[in-house]
């Protein structure tokens, strides 16, 4: 069965906005504005998808973890959280996702004269902070494939310090999802166009089952207010070259995902095309852009497989 891109037109609360801004050399951001989803992709651009997505090999069937690093560039404790997450990355190469999500207005907007940027991405930063009340119980918070967190009465967001055990607990389980995400991106027009396999190795009676899609660059560079710092060599504790990762840019089926499919059976397949107008490369650096594609299930928000897939 086939999803073309219309399913993500049906509603208009599925256009989602991205952050726009004129951009320097070093990747910095602000005056977030709506970014746009094409409405259709072609039967060529299909085609197109198709013929790169059979060109690579599937990947060994393995369970993958994506961490939301709830964060914002006015929070100093915010970086210690971003190091363990960088962590866990590299101790679980390609099994490990990560992405940093901006979000409240008081960690998050900005302040002059050091915090010039807004890396927050329009209604998702806001309905993050609202779903898990992170203005009021602050920041670093951190998700693990959106799943409980048990010694944080099962809270779905938890400090960072509780993150890797989630993690460990995560990557055992035995993959119910084969995910694959292909990304094509034509530099001359800026349209990026997607392909997202989906097969459903189990079946899940009763579940309604949500695909998710981000846009992240890596790389951004930016001021961060950083407690590590040393207060005599940095009165301030804030550096304005921090190097931020995975920035969150868009969500291309909105915060929580789109609806999929309800009650899948064992082998069902899906193949789910998107077409995606970037903006200019003045604003986003296409180079260090990827996707991160995720399944959830639509009661718990809980991701059962995520994959990250870099521009072709």
């Amino acid at each position: 069965m086939n999803n073309i891109t219309l399913i993500w037109m049906r509603s208009a609360s599925l256009v989602v906005l991205g952050s726009m801004a004129a951009l320097s050399a070093c990747d910095v951001i602000d005056n977030p504005q709506p970014a746009k989803i094409t409405s259709s992709l072609t039967p060529i651009q299909q085609a197109r998808l198709d013929s790169a997505d059979a060109k690579h090999p599937a990947p060994a069937l393995t369970q993958h973890v994506l961490i939301e690093d709830l964060t914002g560039q006015y929070c100093g404790n915010c970086p210690r959280a971003a190091s363990m997450a960088d962590s866990l990355r590299l101790r679980y190469p390609g099994r490990v996702l990560v992405t940093e999500e901006h979000v409240t207005d008081y960690f998050a907007a900005p302040r002059l004269p050091h915090f010039p940027i807004d890396f927050r991405v329009p209604v998702v930063s806001q309905e993050l902070d609202k779903t898990y009340d992170l203005s009021n119980r602050g920041l670093p918070q951190g998700a693990v494939n959106r799943s409980p967190f048990v010694a944080a009465n099962n809270d779905p967001v938890a400090t960072f310090s509780l993150w890797p055990g989630v993690v460990t607990a995560q990557l055992a389980q035995t993959p119910t999802v084969e995910l694959r995400a292909t990304p094509l991106f034509n530099r001359s027009s800026r349209l990026l166009t997607l392909k997202v396999a989906t097969k459903y190795l189990t079946a899940r009676p009763g579940r309604s089952m949500r695909l998710g899609i981000m846009v992240v660059e890596d790389s951004v560079v930016g001021a961060q207010k950083d407690y590590r710092l040393n207060r005599v060599q940095f009165p301030d504790q804030t550096v304005d070259t921090y190097v931020h990762h995975n920035v969150l840019r868009a969500a291309l089926a909105g915060t929580f995902g789109t609806q999929q499919v309800v009650a899948p059976t064992a082998g069902q397949q899906f193949g789910d095309y998107v077409g995606y107008q970037m903006p200019a490369a003045s604003v986003w650096n296409d180079r260090k852009c990827s996707v991160i594609v995720y399944i959830a299930d639509a009661d718990t928000r809980q991701i059962v497989q995520a994959v990250q897939a870099k521009f072709l």
